[in-house]
């Protein structure tokens, strides 16, 4: 499980490097540019195709559009990393609960096995010998 863990951890990690490299090619320094000089802020003039806020292109998404706020997208940025760190840790609560569950059942057996031996019976296993000649052979050998 930990293996599968760390894993995803490196896919997960290898794939934000590779999203925040192609934000950062999709939003050059031109389209940020292009952007500002069309907000209410820049301009004087109020024209219709004119943007309240500076925005962002995505990566993967249609060429054409416009982008997106950047407060939108922090806003969605944030929201989906709580989601996935929920996700990762009720992934390692439930793996832990389950161990708990595993070990107190190996626990439960134990217990038994331990209680069968201390009721057993000593003397039923016990051989009594008095066969004293063969056992001084052995120890002369």
């Amino acid at each position: 499980m930990k293996l599968i863990q760390s894993l995803f951890f490196i896919i997960l990690l290898v794939v934000g490097v590779y999203f925040i490299v192609e934000l950062i090619s999709a939003n050059d320094e031109r389209f940020i540019e292009q952007t500002y000089q069309r907000t209410i802020i820049k301009s004087e003039v109020k024209d219709s195709t004119l943007v309240d806020q500076v925005m962002i292109n995505i990566p993967f998404s249609k060429p054409g559009t416009e982008g997106m706020k950047v407060w939108v997208f922090f806003i969605l940025v944030l929201t989906s990393g709580l989601i996935l760190g929920f996700l990762i840790s009720l992934v390692n609560i439930v793996s832990q609960r389950r161990k708990i569950m595993q070990q107190r059942s190996r626990l439960k057996k134990m217990k038994s096995e331990l209680d069968t031996l201390r009721n057993q019976n000593i003397d039923e296993n016990l051989i009594l010998s008095d066969d004293f000649e063969h056992e001084s052979d052995i120890l002369i050998d």
